[in-house]
């Protein structure tokens, strides 16, 4: 099963947080498997300045389940210091959320090509 932990923030520029969370995806790059999938970045349409940070889990091994992979993963210096910097760049406190996956439908290659 996966796990989604979101984050929704204020910020007066969403482009600093796109490059944030570009320069932990390279980083992580280098680091030791762990269930770390990837993170999407969304722009409130209804709401400027509004974003929603989502970042992915998986289990990797079956020791941890997706949802440990995460906590494990938010204890890493790595993810503190991203957070650090997260929180220098936002207006106010940042809101956590937490979903689990419960059905998803893929596509696995281009959309029109397919």
């Amino acid at each position: 099963m996966r796990f989604t932990q979101g984050i929704r923030v204020r910020c007066a520029d969403g482009k600093a947080i796109a490059q944030l969370l570009q320069e932990y995806d390279k980083n992580q790059s280098s680091l030791n498997i762990m269930g770390f999938i990837g993170a999407r970045l969304y722009a409130d349409r209804d709401t400027p300045g509004q974003f929603l940070i989502m970042a992915d889990f998986s289990e990797v091994d079956g020791t941890l389940t997706a949802e440990e992979e995460a906590k494990s993963n938010n204890q890493r210096n790595e993810t503190e210091g991203w957070y650090a910097k997260l929180l220098e760049l936002i207006d106010g406190e940042p809101e956590w959320i937490h979903y689990d996956l419960l059905y998803h439908t893929g596509i696995t290659g281009n959309l029109r090509t397919g």
